[in-house]
């Protein structure tokens, strides 16, 4: 595992902790008036360490195309929107045969 993938999966995990704790800690944000601060902060940082995972993401893997084997990047917007199909594997649009197809990711060289 490469320091990158290590540097993702630790993010993955704060965002998941932060989301539990978040969940955890609504009752008592509803039940106090400076809980509505705390609710922002916690919903700000839940949508900025989202967007940090899908940006590492985009910068470690590549797709390659099982049809003409051309490896690409794709874009945050599309790593967002994209289909998930199994870990690693999304279902993608080849920018060079155009086959819409599920492509694999692997990691950048």
């Amino acid at each position: 595992m490469s320091k990158k993938e290590k540097a993702l999966k630790i993010i993955k995990i704060i965002y998941l902790l932060l989301i539990i704790i978040f969940l955890v800690s609504f009752v008592f944000i509803i039940r106090y008036k400076w809980g509505v601060f705390l609710a922002i902060v916690g919903f700000i940082s839940i949508i900025v360490l989202y967007f940090v995972i899908h940006f590492i993401h985009k910068k470690i893997y590549n797709y390659t195309c099982p049809s003409c084997h051309q490896s690409f990047q794709i874009d945050i917007f599309k790593d967002i929107t994209s289909y998930n199909v199994g870990s690693n594997a999304k279902i993608l649009i080849c920018p060079y045969c155009k086959t819409k197809e599920v492509m694999k990711a692997s990691l950048k060289q």
